[in-house]
């Protein structure tokens, strides 16, 4: 049995819900056979509190997951734009979305790069943005405001700073996520100044939280 039909068994079994996601990263680490693969011989990489077979696994639950979550960022800021009211924040929206999207393409590059097809679905609070930011109803400024007071921009991107930093052997994966991360520090930065453009005299206790 050769690698390449090892890897397609274990993808259809992994869609059709056969096995868990754990399993499929713990089977996939084992097909590269590289050093410290092996979480059953005392191997494993921690990343973010969670405890994954390799390196590999872990970059590439990271990727597909921030996938999901960037095609439904796209998705949303698309929506706002349509229905926003307030002509100074509308490029602002547009390079968001633009930003949005083009994660999403070169994430599924990296992935089918790493002979991996995306699976990972955005959960239910991404999809609740998507309608709050879509909603007509909603001023813009108070959008602003919900996406501004959420949570510390350090606190948030600081564990996958750390990740970064503890990838050695995938160094293309690396600068993706870490040129990522920057992205998203610019759209919240951009986000907060313009929160504070249309909401003087309102103290913000926070700053940005990730988009999606």
């Amino acid at each position: 049995m050769n690698r390449d039909f090892e890897f397609r068994q274990l993808l259809r079994a992994y869609r059709k819900g056969i096995i868990s996601e754990a399993t499929f990263e713990r089977e996939m680490a084992a097909l590269e056979g590289g050093p410290g693969e092996g979480a059953a011989n005392g191997g494993g990489f921690c990343a973010m509190g969670k405890m994954y077979p390799s390196e590999r696994a872990a970059i590439v639950s990271y990727i597909d997951r921030v996938r999901a979550g960037e095609s439904m960022g796209a998705e949303a800021f698309n929506q706002w734009l349509r229905v926003c009211k307030t002509e100074c924040i509308r490029s602002g929206l547009r390079m968001i979305a633009e930003r949005e999207a083009y994660h999403v393409r070169v994430m599924e590059a990296r992935l089918r790069d790493l002979g991996v097809a995306p699976s990972a679905t955005a959960g239910e609070e991404t999809a609740k943005f998507v309608q709050f930011v879509g909603n007509p109803d909603i001023p813009d400024n108070k959008k602003l405001l919900k996406l501004t007071t959420s949570y510390d921009p350090e606190e948030l991107w600081k564990p996958v700073r750390d990740f970064v930093e503890q990838i050695k052997e995938d160094l293309e994966s690396r600068e993706l996520i870490r040129l990522y991360v920057e992205d998203e520090t610019s759209s919240g930065n951009w986000l907060r100044l313009a929160c504070q453009a249309l909401n003087p005299g309102v103290q913000e206790t926070a700053a940005p939280s990730k988009m999606n």
